[in-house]
């Protein structure tokens, strides 16, 4: 009897155990949403047999990764080279008589981005003095800049080389000592020459002077106009050595 009753609970187990298997595989092979799960990253996994499966091939581009520290220290240091700045500063130069000096305000918009190099456009307001013994002239000028910022060196890109030319118009006033005044205007073109060191990822120092200057100058007195023109060709010797703290707007690494 108990052999029987022992053959009877194996008996009912396997039929129990068979007719779940049946159900089971009945129920995944018919519900279509069980065959196969996909991942939006286009990766498909079977669940019946756990096989991944790629649907297009990853390819990884390799051409922009530094090869070495130091490019990828080029990389993060293209700080200079940002779409745009503005600057604010001062500038001071001599003569054998007269003390010039100037304050300045200026935006800078990057117009073209090379491999070590980068092609600013530069628009700016300024306000200059030149204090003399006998005679003050007070101007107001707009200036033009098309500068060309390069690396010097690619191990150390804190200190960059800027150079290019500029145009500027200023109107004002002579003042003499003895309260005499005349209407003047200043047209000046030249080549500058300059400095752009990086302090920290959104400020840096500007250093410019005028290696060649020609100017043109319109003196209107009492309803008298005369002309006269110069060349300037010495460095901070009437022509103004210009300092200038930029901020920089934006991330860097921009293309």
């Amino acid at each position: 009897m108990k052999i029987k009753h022992l053959l009877s609970i194996v008996l009912l187990l396997f039929i129990s155990s068979t007719t779940t298997q049946l159900n089971a595989q009945n129920y995944f092979e018919n519900d279509l949403q069980f065959n196969e799960f996909s991942i939006p990253s286009e990766t498909t996994i079977d669940l019946r047999t756990y096989e991944v499966t790629l649907d297009d091939g990853i390819e990884y581009d390799t051409s922009l990764t530094p090869k070495s520290i130091t490019q990828y220290e080029a990389q993060e240091n293209a700080v200079a080279f940002v779409l745009n700045m503005i600057a604010f500063g001062v500038g001071f130069g001599f003569t054998d008589a007269d003390t010039l000096w100037c304050m300045h305000a200026e935006y800078y918009l990057r117009l073209a981005l090379f491999q070590n190099a980068a092609f600013y456009g530069a628009f700016g307001l300024g306000y200059s003095s030149i204090n003399g013994d006998f005679l003050n002239t007070n101007l107001l000028d707009l200036s033009l800049k098309l500068l060309m910022v390069s690396i010097l060196a690619k191990q150390y890109q804190q200190v960059r080389l800027q150079y290019g030319v500029f145009a500027k118009y200023a109107f004002g006033k002579n003042k003499f000592n003895d309260g005499f005044k005349n209407d003047l205007t200043v047209l000046t073109a030249g080549v500058i020459l300059g400095l752009h060191i990086l302090l920290t990822t959104q400020w840096s120092l500007m250093v410019q002077t005028n290696l060649l200057t020609y100017e043109e100058q319109t003196i209107k007195s009492e309803g008298n106009e005369t002309k006269s023109d110069s060349t300037i060709g010495l460095i901070n010797k009437n022509n103004i050595l210009a300092l200038s703290l930029v901020y920089t707007f934006g991330r860097r690494n921009r293309k």
